[in-house]
């Protein structure tokens, strides 16, 4: 499996067990998923694999802040699609973009602004915005 591909495995298997974090996966959860899949160029096949062996796929972050950023968006995204954001939701995308490598001022600041904002759906430049913020030197 190519570098690019298991980037892609990981950040779908990423947002899956953040879809079962609160303990409710909603069909909204599940076809976001589908459609980012989809996007992605990964297979049902490959996603259904994800969905029953997630615990098996080794996390692998983009190396481009560009694709951090996105992925991240994407995650946020999930969180607030189903417009509840549970506090388990909350801790798994703090500690998630821990792993990324993302600046935890950052990541709250994105947090914060998620569930201050109506739908609790942020605009990529909005994120983009926060993270010129703190990483502009």
């Amino acid at each position: 499996m190519d570098d690019l591909y298991q980037e892609k495995i990981s950040h779908l298997n990423d947002l899956i067990k953040l879809s079962r974090v609160d303990g409710q996966e909603s069909l909204n959860e599940i076809h976001f998923i589908n459609s980012v899949a989809d996007r992605l160029g990964v297979s049902r096949e490959d996603l259904d694999k994800i969905r029953i062996k997630n615990d098996d796929i080794v996390f692998t972050p983009p190396h481009n802040m560009y694709q951090l950023i996105m992925q991240y968006h994407r995650i946020i995204l999930l969180m607030g699609i189903d417009r509840i954001i549970s506090e388990s939701e909350m801790d798994f995308c703090m500690d998630l973009g821990i792993k990324m490598n993302l600046k935890p001022e950052a990541i709250r600041e994105i947090l914060e602004l998620a569930v201050e904002t109506p739908r609790h759906i942020i605009a990529i430049e909005e994120i983009e915005k926060v993270f010129y913020k703190y990483y502009k030197n």
